[in-house]
């Protein structure tokens, strides 16, 4: 039997993609299958059809019409992207409010290492809040997820330690929380640094960063601290330095995996645009 793939070109419902996108009870960003998928003429919608080999015998496989818009979809929904992110589908799906290069520049890495994966590095999104870091990342996500079907997990490293603390206290291992994150073929992690920088954060970072390292899974970061080298000439004083605050042996480990990329820029929040 032919394989094909699934085309709904004609569907105004979902303008052909073959999925919606809404938010989930607030929490996440959440893809659904549109009528023209599931009401699929080769599956009849489980998704799977039985194949005959040379030798007669049977095997279940993915169809050929709707499976991979299925897969897709599974993709982005156990991504967990966060709900207010739920406009965003592309790695470009980002309007820069000024005219500054470093923005640009941000943009077209991302881009391209969306659209050259898995051949790029990841990447260190630093800047100061509101710069368009995190859409930044989910934008490279959802596409990598609803494009490409790639395995993608976003984590607020924040809420992240939240979830661990909650783990400990129910009695749930530690592993449960951080082992998808560290398998996961591509991991983002928001608002690193953020937090007390306490020892025992400082060791769930090195864990999750280390294994990841070591496994040479892709890794995409955003944080309000600068690398040292990527610190502007004229910044004030007071600008937090990311080796002071995750540590070196961290930071060095992020070097290698990701490109660092400051953004400069004022807070989009102000002007009531998601960042």
């Amino acid at each position: 039997m032919a394989r094909r793939k699934h085309i709904a070109t004609g569907c105004r419902t979902c303008s052909g993609r073959g999925y919606l996108i809404s938010p989930e009870n607030g929490q996440y960003a959440r893809a659904e299958i549109c009528d023209c998928v599931s009401e699929c003429s080769e599956c009849g919608g489980s998704g799977t059809v039985f194949l005959e080999n040379e030798r007669g015998y049977r095997y279940l496989e993915r169809c050929g019409l709707c499976g991979i818009t299925r897969l897709k979809v599974r993709r982005y929904n156990n991504a967990k992207i966060p709900s207010k992110f739920v406009d965003v589908l592309r790695s470009d799906d980002i309007d820069p409010r000024e005219p500054d290069q470093s923005q640009y520049a941000a943009m077209s890495y991302v881009k391209s290492f969306v659209d050259k994966y898995p051949k790029e590095k990841g990447f260190l999104l630093m800047g100061g809040p509101g710069v368009g870091k995190t859409r930044l990342a989910v934008g490279a996500i959802a596409e990598l997820t609803l494009q490409k079907a790639v395995e993608c997990v976003f984590t607020d490293f924040f809420f992240l330690l939240a979830d661990l603390r909650k783990a400990y206290s129910e009695g749930i291992p530690e592993n449960e929380i951080i082992g998808p994150l560290i398998t996961a073929e591509i991991l983002v992690i928001d608002e690193m640094g953020k937090g007390k920088s306490s020892e025992w954060e400082q060791n769930i970072l090195d864990q999750l960063i280390s294994k990841r390292y070591n496994s040479s899974k892709k890794t995409l970061v955003t944080t309000n601290y600068v690398a040292r080298e990527s610190l502007p000439r004229r910044s004030a004083a007071r600008t937090e330095i990311l080796e002071d605050r995750v540590g070196e042996r961290i930071a060095s480990r992020l070097y290698e995996m990701c490109i660092p990329l400051f953004i400069k820029g004022s807070d989009y929040r102000k002007g009531d645009i998601s960042s």
